[in-house]
């Protein structure tokens, strides 16, 4: 008996869903793309409820006919490409045919579309891969797609959905990705009613400052390099705001969003002593480059792409950032009119401060030709004792690196004694109940911080600073959103703070333990900590936080540590309930037992 048979459409189109619609955001970057390729100059997106409820995009662009209106909707039914050939000359954002048909799959649907030269438009109703319904209605010329009720039928997959803030801040950075390029067409979005952006046509830059929340033209570095291989331009942002999260990173190829490490690798590398390594810097960059060098078709959500001579793209980009930051310069400029500035190598002639000529002094005893030279005036200024101190015996053998030993009395489960030393790299070697531990410094302090912040927040015992004159944080749109979504939770960790409208919070109050930075960069440093690793504690937003603080405040590996600090810390690591292992999970510090040391010594 056959075995192998073909599946119904209506569950390819669900695995395919799968991969190309994740989440309500997946939804709304395929919507406004097929608008943008459309030929739309007015775009406008309503959300309810973080996306899960509605999605609606409302356009002008081309419209479709009765036909075309019914065959989107297929597998594989596109207008974009024709042959095998047409996929290394791209120039519209779609291509695979199989993003409506995998929301048809998964959602409610329903599609008004009007050309202009049509009297009437097409209403097509879609649940479940099923059209319901396909009749003529009047509307406006363009399209109105509207996406209700998402993964109705893949309950497995709703469920996996995050909260209507954190989903709405996905929302908001694919909106952000799609507009940001396209300067010179009209975007708006909704959510609940209430408007998020209202972006005109304008200026590119207009555009990346309405997005991004900056309204200080001066913190952008225009980037302008023109090369046979690719053209970069944009904008990077000056050192001097550089912030603790790296949400403002941005790379468009032929206006299309990437991700690429490598390319950031070289950004970085342009910023490289410019900025703290805790930092990211801001940057808008669009490389223009020709199709049939790069190819998209690598994953569903084309958000990762292959260059042809990826070096030559690094080393271009790089160049072209440097060449931005190297023309703006930070040092003062010195006022060369004024005469009493310091003029170390002459190219300033002064007025004559003096009426008389100054008198000539010469040491007429000075010959250069005598072997016992007498120059009265060196002899006097004993020169050779500023040298003094800085005798070098270069017999005398230098140590590698310093070691300071240190040995310890942890009161634990049972009293026993730590004899520990302190290696370079941030790591501190002891020997604990006949095992040699190499601990990493800055795991075991976040570790320690971790369990503390946790009783703080079940105990609400934290200490609060407040501040004698409140700071107001303007913060981006998607990192407003997850600090709204957990604002209480912050409050429980020991901040004073409260929402002071869009995109606006006010501090009152920090936590008395925080040291480092700011209370910008501190609240900033928390918001991007927790947001790359709060998928480590399972949903517990609480957990999640303090794992967050823990992490921006724990010292670093940089950082030498006295014998008395060294003993505190490994004293308060043997006292936490999990010292083996950081909040992540990854370990604190490596046991060597002397039947392992001796196995790796055969």
């Amino acid at each position: 008996m056959d075995c192998i048979k073909l599946l119904p459409d209506n569950i390819a189109n669900q695995i395919a869903a799968g991969e190309v619609v994740q989440r309500p955001a997946s939804v709304v970057k395929e919507l406004l793309e097929n608008s943008l390729d459309a030929g739309a100059t007015d775009i406008k997106l309503i959300v309810r409820e973080g996306g899960t409820v509605l999605i609606q995009v409302i356009d002008n662009g081309a419209g479709m006919s009765v036909t075309d209106a019914r065959m989107c909707w297929e597998r594989h039914a596109t207008s974009k490409i024709s042959i095998a050939d047409d996929l290394f000359k791209l120039r519209s954002f779609g291509f695979r045919g199989e993003a409506l048909a995998s929301i048809a799959a998964i959602a409610h649907v329903e599609m008004k579309t009007r050309r202009a030269s049509d009297d009437v438009g097409t209403l097509i109703r879609i649940e479940g891969s099923k059209v319901i319904e396909q009749t003529p209605v009047a509307t406006n010329p363009g399209t109105q797609f509207s996406v209700k009720n998402l993964f109705y039928n893949v309950p497995a997959r709703r469920n996996f959905l995050k909260s209507i803030p954190v989903e709405l801040r996905h929302i908001i950075d694919e909106f952000t990705r799609v507009a940001m390029p396209h300067h010179q067409v009209g975007f708006s979005m909704y959510h609940n009613d209430k408007e998020v952006f209202d972006l005109k046509p304008g200026s590119l830059s207009k555009r990346i400052a309405e997005l991004i929340g900056k309204k200080n033209d001066m913190d952008f570095l225009p980037v302008n390099e023109s090369h046979d291989l690719v053209n970069v331009s944009g904008f990077v942002g000056k050192p001097e705001i550089a912030r603790k999260t790296r949400g403002e990173q941005f790379i468009f190829a032929n206006n299309r969003f990437i991700r690429d490490a490598y390319l950031n690798h070289a950004i970085m590398n342009a910023y490289d002593q410019l900025i703290a390594r805790d930092q990211f810097p801001l940057y808008v960059l669009f490389l223009q480059i020709e199709p049939n060098r790069i190819d998209v078709n690598i994953h569903p959500t084309k958000t990762e792409i292959k260059f042809d001579d990826e070096r030559a793209i690094y080393t271009l980009v790089k160049s072209a950032v440097k060449k931005a930051l190297g023309q703006y310069s930070s040092m003062p400029e010195l006022e060369f009119a004024d005469p009493n500035v310091f003029n170390p190598v002459g190219f300033i002639n002064p007025e004559p401060r003096f009426t008389s000529v100054p008198e000539k002094k010469a040491d007429k005893g000075y010959n250069p030709f005598q072997e016992q030279r007498q120059w009265k005036s060196v002899q006097n200024a004993q020169w050779h004792k500023l040298f003094e101190n800085e005798y070098i015996d270069r017999n005398t053998p230098e140590e590698p690196f310093p070691i300071q030993q240190k040995q310890i009395h942890i009161d634990h489960a049972e009293n026993e004694t730590v004899e520990a030393f302190s290696l370079p790299g941030g790591y501190i070697a002891a020997s604990r109940k006949n095992q040699l531990l190499i601990i990493d410094q800055r795991a075991a302090h976040e570790r320690i911080l971790f369990e503390k912040y946790c009783q703080n927040i079940i105990y609400r015992s934290s200490s609060i600073q407040q501040l004698l004159f409140p700071r107001t944080i303007e913060l981006s749109k998607q990192d407003y959103a997850i600090a709204h979504d957990i604002l209480d939770d912050i409050k429980d960790l020991g901040f004073d703070i409260a929402d002071f409208g869009t995109n606006c919070l006010i501090i009152n109050g920090v936590p008395a333990e925080t040291i480092k930075g700011t209370e910008k960069e501190l609240l900033e440093g928390l918001l991007e900590h927790y947001k790359h690793n709060a998928h480590n504690f399972a949903g517990d937003k609480r957990k999640a936080l303090a794992g967050a603080l823990a992490q921006n405040e724990a010292i670093f590996r940089t950082k030498t540590l006295e014998p008395a600090e060294m003993e505190e810390l490994v004293r308060q690591l043997f006292k936490c309930e999990s010292p083996s292992v950081r909040p992540n999970g990854k370990p604190v510090y490596i046991e060597f037992s002397t039947q392992k040391l001796t196995d790796l010594f055969r």
